[in-house]
């Protein structure tokens, strides 16, 4: 099973700053660009070519995994949107 999380920065479109995403709990940084910096191979970015739609990736999604998540742009302040996620355990349902 696959969770993906998918935002758009439609404004800032042909300006060369970098995508990243971010794991607020722990301020962890998931990936920039396309690349993965988090040594946990669930995650993964995912760039549609020709538009400004990034998408994060969790593969197995966890109810750990819940939390916010923010897609952030590298322009001086960062702009960011940030996207809440809750798994729900639907074996306990």
């Amino acid at each position: 099973m696959e969770t993906e999380l998918k935002t758009s920065f439609t404004p800032i479109k042909d300006r060369g700053n970098e995508v990243s995403w971010v794991r607020h709990r722990d301020i962890h940084l998931l990936t920039v660009g396309r690349y993965t910096y988090t040594s946990d191979q669930r995650f993964e970015a995912k760039h549609t070519p020709h538009t400004d739609e990034w998408t994060l990736r969790i593969r197995y999604a966890q109810k750990k995994d819940s939390g916010i998540y923010e897609c952030q742009i590298s322009t001086t302040p960062p702009v960011g949107i940030p996207v809440y996620l809750t798994i729900v355990d639907l074996t306990s349902l």
